[in-house]
């Protein structure tokens, strides 16, 4: 899935005239909300029931994997969303990224780590949750997308699921959706 993903960003982008640097920016960014992401909704599925005492395993499991999916049906096509250091590390020993490219995917995976942790404790829950949806249905209008338009509307049920289990769906979706689409529309549909 992440075959050699910036050397084969170079050689698209540099067919549109885009700079190596902002090839690279923009894989790093991928990973950057990706990462975030996850932390993000994996820790949210943590939090509901901790008042109980426990976390049901099946609830840690269902977030954790969902959270997972959510971030490859999202940057995949971009980055690789390997969102995990350890993850990047595999790609450079099986040659699927350059030794060059790490930084960028580690760096941006810490920084992403963070932030999702901040916005955890943050009062924009809700806007990052519908931030998280619209992300998922751009992607899957996404030309560069096409080859993972199976089951679409499965995926993005699941990201609904994912997004209610963590019970943070229903404030500021209007705000959270325009502004991504722009970004995305701006960041990764460059023409």
């Amino acid at each position: 899935m992440t075959r050699n993903c910036l050397s084969d960003a170079e050689v698209a982008y540099k067919k549109k005239n885009t700079s190596v640097w902002l090839t690279g920016m923009t894989i790093g960014l991928a990973e950057f909300v990706g990462t975030a992401l996850l932390v993000f909704l994996t820790c949210m599925g943590c939090t509901k029931g901790m008042s109980e005492g426990s976390i049901p395993v099946l609830q840690l499991s269902l977030a954790s994997g969902l959270s997972v999916t959510t971030a490859i049906q999202i940057f995949g096509h971009i980055s690789g969303a390997h969102v995990n250091p350890a993850i990047t590390l595999c790609a450079v020993i099986m040659g699927e990224i350059s030794l060059t490219s790490v930084p960028i995917y580690v760096g941006s995976q810490i920084a992403g780590s963070l932030t999702g942790y901040a916005l955890l404790t943050a009062c924009l829950v809700e806007f990052t949750a519908t931030v998280i949806l619209a992300f998922a249905v751009c992607a899957s209008w996404d030309p560069k997308n096409s080859n993972n338009t199976d089951a679409v509307p499965l995926k993005i049920g699941f990201i609904v699921v994912l997004l209610n289990i963590t019970a943070v769906y229903w404030l500021g979706p209007v705000l959270g959706a325009a502004l991504t689409g722009q970004f995305y529309k701006k960041l990764y549909l460059r023409r």
